[in-house]
């Protein structure tokens, strides 16, 4: 045999599988391909991934009036785009790092750090915007389940309906000067520059900045309205429904959702001016306030702006989100307690830090770092805020233990009310209650606001007790039902105060519209709390009371309420509301006497403490049934009171049907 013989190889075991071998090929086929377009191949995945999970989230970068769709960013943050760039990150904020928009987010800090090896296409470009700043050409919201449809909206037929100068100057004036320190959202510094910049070019300025400007407006013309300042002023001043008219369709044509800046503060601003406008606030007010709550989350208004990972945010705009969130966290706390709900709020998730206590001097735009907190000796702007959050948060934790599905112990209910006092006792004393006979010398916004903390303070104890009052039956209760009276009288002790201030030649007339709007739902709680204690008194007789001398007890509580009912008589002449209450106090006032007087006929005064229910024509024959009836009674609907003027839809509320029904039938006699 001639020639080189043949020799076989035989191919190696292979050492990985097929789909190993198949992505190591593919990992040397893309080793050209620079590291940054690498990532970038990973933020479309991810955004793939995203879609698939969420198919809401593509809802958000469609054109609804094009059809057609927008390329997604990658080199935008979800803090740049919720700014006022498209795509899905537009409505966040803040979101947990575990989501896979984080990821995107540190995915695009590290590709910003390499360096560049060409220069950024044009969808790159035009998807990220300045701050605040949305572009007009954007794709439009699907219709606001709100506000309705932008469609047919154009900025300048809105601009036309602008006020003129001097009339924007003198509504701005009146909400620095006279209502800053009741909502310090806005500061005045940055809203000047702002203001003036809009004027020399209107047409120029953000959509979403002209909603502020309308919602600022709203505000300050339904002040002008509601004051006796609305017949000195021209009849030139826009009405305030208008204004918030207009601030809705600003809203609609800024696609409010991406525009990180002012939207939040807009939103408030509007929710404010339409309650004060109101007379009867709506359940729909509510709803608003929700929408201000979600907005505000998307935007992490929720998260203390140092504590969010890449967030850039200067310590001034972090310091007034510290403020903007402080004011819709206690808005939120009493429009939900009006409405016997829950705080929209979760607590449990928000870290936002209370404002400092710094003055317009220490806090403006151009700070690169903030100054210490001043004492709460030294007064400012802000100072009340900050220390109502005290009192408003342990009002918040009352509300959610009485609004608990297990009722709670007379033990925890004790150690609430007791934390309750000690967050008055530690506020500063110049916000502390004061005899309204000593403010000569002092300011009107010192005193409203100090009158609303002590307000607040009360009305937290009587919330936190008043759902003892017919658990006479247990001694254990007495201690909340003598807590919930002694509430109850302070607050119409004040009202009392307040009138003899707010009339006509007094101190604080001018003041008299706004205190009554601030002032009117406590003051019917109180007198409630003691016309129902009083019809309970008569319905279950005097021995109920545990009292060593029952008959003054009677007296004293009978004339509270009839000094608060002259309140209300002259009050019922201008306001439906105080009509009402009138008319409950008085119908009160009438059975207490007969009451009395029967008693009286029947046993005669000393014999108060031991007459026997039995004896009596008046009362139901057997006072052992009667206080098992009361047992079955000890869950008061006090709903109706918290909201009764909030419902539109209410036109007249019966308060004294409310008392009978709630403290059970009266015989024929009484």
């Amino acid at each position: 045999m001639s020639g080189t013989a043949k020799i076989e190889k035989r191919n190696r075991p292979p050492k990985s599988c097929e789909p190993c071998r198949t992505r190591k090929n593919e990992r040397r086929t893309d080793k050209g391909a620079s590291v940054a377009e690498r990532l970038k191949h990973l933020e479309g995945l991810l955004t793939i991934v995203a879609e698939q999970r969420d198919p809401l989230s593509s809802l958000s970068i469609k054109d609804t009036t094009s059809g057609k769709e927008e390329s997604v960013s990658t080199n935008t943050s979800i803090y740049d785009m919720s700014r006022g760039g498209s795509g899905i990150s537009g409505l966040r904020g803040h979101v947990d790092s575990s989501h896979w928009s984080s990821i995107l987010e540190n995915i695009k800090a590290i590709r910003e750090e390499l360096p560049s090896d060409s220069p950024p296409d044009r969808n790159q470009i035009s998807s990220s915007n300045s701050p605040g700043t949305e572009s007009e050409s954007q794709q439009r919201m699907s219709p606001d389940l709100d506000f309705g449809s932008s469609a047919g909206l154009e900025i300048k037929s809105i601009l036309a309906a602008l006020p003129p100068r001097h009339i924007c100057d003198t509504l701005i004036s009146t909400f620095f000067r006279w209502h800053y320190s009741m909502l310090p959202i806005l500061h005045p510094v940055k809203f000047q520059r702002e203001y003036e910049r809009f004027w020399n070019a209107p047409t120029e300025t953000p959509t979403i900045w002209i909603a502020l400007l309308f919602a600022l407006l709203s505000l300050s013309a339904g002040v002008y309205e509601a004051s006796s300042m609305a017949s000195d002023t021209p009849s030139t001043m826009p009405p305030s429904k208008v204004l918030s008219e207009n601030t809705q369709q600003c809203l609609l044509l800024s696609n409010y959702i991406t525009c990180q800046e002012h939207a939040v503060e807009t939103f408030l601003l509007h929710l404010v001016g339409r309650w004060l406008r109101a007379k009867a606030s709506d359940t729909n007010l509510w709803f608003l306030m929700g929408k201000v709550v979600q907005l505000a989350l998307c935007k992490g208004y929720h998260r203390d702006s140092s504590k969010i990972p890449n967030a850039d945010i200067s310590p001034f705009d972090g310091e007034m989100r510290r403020r903007v969130w402080l004011c819709i966290y206690q808005l939120d706390a009493l429009m939900s307690f009006q409405l016997g709900l829950p705080s929209m709020v979760p607590s449990d998730s928000c870290d936002a830090e209370l404002p400092r206590n710094l003055d317009q001097n220490q806090l403006h735009p151009d700070i690169t770092e903030l100054s210490p907190s001043r004492p709460f000796s030294e007064n400012t702007t802000i100072l009340y805020s900050i220390v109502k959050a005290s009192v408003m948060a342990k009002f918040k934790e009352v509300v959610k233990h009485t609004q608990s599905p297990t009722p709670p112990s007379h033990e925890t209910t004790a150690s609430l009310d007791a934390e309750v006092r000690q967050a008055y006792n530690n506020i500063p004393d110049h916000f502390k209650y004061k005899p309204l006979t000593n403010f000569l010398t002092e300011e009107v916004s010192v005193i409203v606001t100090r009158t609303t903390m002590e307000l607040l303070h009360l009305k937290s104890i009587i919330v936190l007790h008043r759902q003892h009052l017919m658990y006479r039956h247990d001694r254990r209760s007495d201690f909340s039902r003598k807590a919930c009276l002694e509430a109850a009288t302070r607050l119409l002790e004040r009202q009392a105060e307040m009138d003899r201030v707010t009339e006509t030649g007094g101190q604080l007339h001018d003041m008299k519209w706004m205190i009554t709007t601030l002032t009117l739902s406590d003051f019917t709680l109180a007198a409630m709390i003691i016309c129902l204690d009083l019809t309970v008194t008569i319905r279950y007789g005097v021995e109920t009371l545990h009292s060593s001398n029952p008959q003054d007890e009677v007296h004293r509580y009978l004339a509270v309420i009839q000094n608060a009912h002259r309140i209300w008589v002259s009050a019922g002449e201008k306001c439906a509301e105080a009509r009402m209450v009138s008319h409950a106090l008085d119908s009160t006032i009438q059975r207490v006497n007969e009451f009395m007087s029967t008693w009286s006929l029947s046993t005669g005064p000393e014999s108060w403490q031991s007459f026997d229910l039995g004896s009596s024509n008046t009362l139901a024959n057997d006072s052992t049934s009667q206080l098992h009836d009361l047992d079955m009674m000890d869950i008061i609907d006090w709903t109706l009171i918290d909201n009764q003027f909030q419902d539109a839809n209410v036109q007249e509320f019966d308060l004294d049907m409310w008392l009978m029904e709630t403290a059970g039938p009266l015989e024929a006699g009484v």
